[in-house]
């Protein structure tokens, strides 16, 4: 009779600490999964025009699930990522935007600054220079890591 207490207070503890251990990771995880949820703009080459990459303006080539994927844009704005696509679409070159989480809470802090500079763009010209500065901040806070 004894030991069958024993047994139960044992199970009972063994059973509480799993329980605190699961909700205490479940936590944990989806704070930081909180703080990466700020939607991210990415302006992608559509499919047919990828073909003819050697004439397009400045972009990126991005390996994603076994295909080359050609981005001219990264924005947290979409308001930002229509005005790209409307500037490329008067060069007749086809955007698509595509809605993407990213993992580098340094990136997304930079990309808010430039989606301030971005905004105030006149010319095209500016904002291909803003651009390129983002897509290479892309390449070294999140491919590179």
């Amino acid at each position: 009779m004894k030991w069958n207490f024993i047994i139960s207070v044992i199970c009972s503890l063994l059973l509480g600490y799993l329980c605190a251990n699961f909700l205490f990771q479940s936590q944990n995880q989806s704070s930081t999964m909180f703080r990466s949820m700020t939607p991210i703009y990415f302006l992608k080459y559509s499919d047919s025009i990828s073909k003819t990459k050697d004439h397009l303006p400045v972009h990126i080539v991005v390996k994603e699930d076994g295909k080359d994927c050609y981005y001219v844009g990264i924005t947290t704005l979409e308001e930002n990522a229509w005005k790209i696509q409307e500037e490329y679409k008067k060069q007749g070159i086809e955007l698509l935007i595509v809605e993407k989480k990213v993992n580098s809470e340094e990136f997304v802090s930079e990309l808010s600054q430039y989606d301030i500079l971005l905004k105030s763009t006149k010319t095209k010209e500016e904002m291909n220079s803003v651009l390129s500065t983002v897509l290479s901040s892309y390449e070294e806070f999140v491919l590179n890591q």
